[in-house]
């Protein structure tokens, strides 16, 4: 009995801290249409391809098309961004719980963002 208790123990820890809110991504493309189709089209492509293990890593995001860029995130912070602060009309800004934030511009592929997800977040 305590073998499988602690066992129950164990697995319920690893799972809470797979859903442990490390951060916030937003991704946004304001001209979304309104640029070169590749460029909308290869952000579409690594969008899809990053957002199928972000909550697993305990990341919560949102995408913008618009202006404002505003979230609630799962550290439960509503976190806006204001257009000023972004160089480029697409991309992606990281927010730590403690709200520090990254801007990263242009289009980056999903081996490059799990990379600096790794960097900024962990």
């Amino acid at each position: 009995m305590k073998t499988i208790l602690l066992a129950l123990v164990f697995v319920f820890s690893l799972a809470a801290k797979a859903n442990e809110c490390i951060g916030h991504i937003f991704f946004y493309n304001l001209e979304e249409g309104n640029g070169e189709p590749d460029v909308d089209s290869d952000y579409a492509y690594y969008y899809h391809k990053t957002i199928s293990w972000l909550h697993e890593e305990g990341i919560s995001f949102s995408v913008h098309t618009e202006l404002p860029i505003k979230a609630t995130t799962c550290f439960s912070a509503e976190v806006s961004i204001p257009k000023e602060q972004l160089a480029l009309s697409l991309g992606y800004v990281f927010v730590k719980p403690n709200l520090e934030k990254i801007f990263i511009g242009g289009v980056s592929t999903d081996v490059d963002i799990s990379n600096k997800i790794n960097e900024f977040f962990k």
